[in-house]
């Protein structure tokens, strides 16, 4: 039989060292094992746990454990309105945020697809390039919302500055004459990280 000479492991003393020599198939085998229990790590490395958050007597929403609710100063650092938002969440490296605000508006129950038109068009109005990857009107634990999932692009005005490219994820809904905005936005790079996780998120939004 040919024998592929390996060294698995080695012990040495003072006196010798033993060499472990083992077939091919064996180290074939062993080889193929290894890759598949990386590819399992990266697995559950990859998933992220999301609890269980209650913004307000009529709207709850799951957030990944790891994020974390933003200081009033962080808050007002990046709204100028002086309506802040119900809650804004962000991650340890600060590079995505979850947002839920509400305003009282003219528009009815009935007005969303009105409203995902009107979105849609001021969403295209607001950075200089827009990519839908996902848009339309949709029912979620028995509520109906508008979404809008796209990456955006906003030109630097001078040459000291780079773009700004964005992953965003909206849903939009009608309550009671009250309109509410989820949005979870990251940076571009990160998109294959968040861009399952924020599906994940929009669909836990639990509103009676």
């Amino acid at each position: 039989m040919n024998l592929l000479r390996y060294t698995s492991m080695i012990l040495e003393d003072e006196l010798s060292c033993i060499v472990v020599v083992l077939p091919q198939s064996i180290i074939l085998k062993m080889r193929y094992l290894v890759i598949f229990t990386l590819l399992l790590s990266g697995v559950t490395v990859d998933a992220q746990k999301l609890v269980k958050k209650k913004l307000a007597d009529n709207i709850s929403i799951h957030v990944p454990d790891d994020f974390y609710p933003m200081t009033d100063e962080d808050k007002l650092q990046r709204y100028e309105s002086a309506r802040l938002p119900i809650a804004l969440y962000t991650d340890p490296e600060r590079l995505a945020e979850l947002g839920i605000n509400r305003s009282y508006t003219l528009w009815k129950d009935g007005d969303l697809e009105l409203l995902q038109q009107f979105y849609e068009s001021s969403i295209i109005e607001l950075y200089d390039k827009v990519e839908f990857v996902n848009k339309g009107i949709k029912n979620i634990n028995n509520h109906e919302f508008a979404y809008f999932e796209f990456e955006s692009v906003v030109y630097p005005e001078n040459d000291f500055q780079r773009n700004i490219a964005k992953y965003t994820y909206l849903m939009y809904a009608l309550e009671g004459g009250t309109t509410y905005l989820f949005n979870f936005t990251c940076e571009l790079r990160s998109k294959a990280k968040y861009q399952r996780i924020a599906k994940e998120i929009m669909e836990s939004i639990k509103m009676k």
